[in-house]
């Protein structure tokens, strides 16, 4: 599932905080795909396709009915997401993880969504989307730690900018 993720990787890294709800729904698709790969039910990768999926739909309905919340509890999710596959996704070891640290990383993210929500979604929305990318995704010679700056500082001029210039002026 390397080039979906790759995908959801960059609709978050462009849209997380302009459209909160594809936020959400790419958070749902990891839980889901983590689900499906804890499931022997699930083994195929059609099967996990379809179960991922499933997840996604739920997570944006729930976005759609939660607004704030739902992107406030994707980003706990995506707290500790970020914790555990950041230094992979950079080429280094996350041997020292823990579901403690899981939860701290998440707890840290939530209350930064419950503090500055725009700004902490466009981050932690950022930070999710190069992470998936690069974690599928190795980009020829270049340095991962280059690339995972230059996509960061990308996904959040991207989303300022669509943020200021995408809303109607008054005029």
């Amino acid at each position: 599932m390397g080039m979906v993720d790759v995908g959801i990787g960059f609709m978050i890294l462009i849209a997380g905080r302009p459209a909160y709800w594809v936020f959400t729904g790419g958070i749902a698709f990891l839980v889901g795909t983590y689900t499906a790969r804890q499931l022997p039910l699930f083994s195929t990768q059609w099967n996990a396709l379809i179960l991922s999926l499933l997840f996604a739909v739920f997570g944006v309905v729930l976005a759609f009915l939660a607004h704030r919340w739902a992107a406030r509890f994707a980003g706990f999710v995506a707290g500790g997401f970020l914790l555990y596959n950041m230094p992979l996704a950079l080429g280094a070891q996350a041997d020292w993880t823990s579901p403690l640290l899981f939860a701290v990383a998440g707890l840290v993210a939530f209350g930064l969504l419950l503090v500055t929500f725009d700004f902490a979604l466009a981050l932690i929305s950022s930070l999710t989307g190069v992470t998936l990318i690069l974690r599928s995704f190795h980009i020829g010679t270049l340095d991962q730690g280059a690339m995972f700056i230059i996509l960061t500082v990308f996904g959040l001029i991207t989303q300022y900018l669509i943020l200021q210039y995408g809303r109607p002026s008054p005029d």
